[in-house]
């Protein structure tokens, strides 16, 4: 193998590995409201994700209420004291699978978007002790789009939603 070839291989790779960290990055947290309380290790965390936006069916509200709550369940930092419970309401608000052929064809368009309010109850009393946003959105054109599912945005907006509620950076 040539030098020209190795390097033209190398900058290939480089050029994937930026492209794979576009789709999941992990957004940051709005807040709306300041969190007063952190998911910890044997707190108990459930999930109800509802939606202003009809494009979302129930089976993929369902699919992304069980990764937020596996995701929570696995960041989360051991604690001390007593263990508590907690809901997390996650209302989307926008929710755009777009298109792989339309970003491959044309970057900047086709693009997925998946947006909510999340709002964090202390259970049994259903105390908020917490509200934030969390919009992810993807619009990278080329071949790596085609590569790049909804399925791969619901998994960052699940760790995303997680990190913050367990204040994991």
């Amino acid at each position: 193998m040539n030098l020209p070839n190795s390097l033209r291989h190398l900058s290939v790779l480089a050029v994937a590995l930026v492209l794979s960290s576009c789709a999941t990055h992990t957004p940051r947290a709005v807040f709306v409201s300041p969190l007063t309380a952190v998911i910890s290790q044997g707190d108990g965390v459930s999930t109800q994700v509802s939606t202003t936006d009809a494009r979302m069916s129930e089976e993929e509200r369902q699919m992304l209420g069980g990764r937020i709550t596996q995701a929570v369940q696995t960041l989360a930092q051991p604690g001390s004291g007593t263990p508590a419970k907690y809901e997390l309401v996650v209302n989307i608000t926008r929710y755009t699978k777009g298109s792989g052929f339309v970003r491959t064809a044309m970057p900047g368009m086709g693009q997925m978007h998946l947006d909510g309010v999340v709002t964090v109850y202390r259970m049994p009393k259903r105390v908020k002790v917490g509200e934030f946003i969390i919009n992810k959105a993807f619009a990278i054109g080329g071949l790596y789009s085609l590569a790049v599912n909804m399925d791969t945005i619901a998994n960052t907006y699940a760790q995303a939603v997680a990190k913050t509620v367990c204040q994991v950076q």
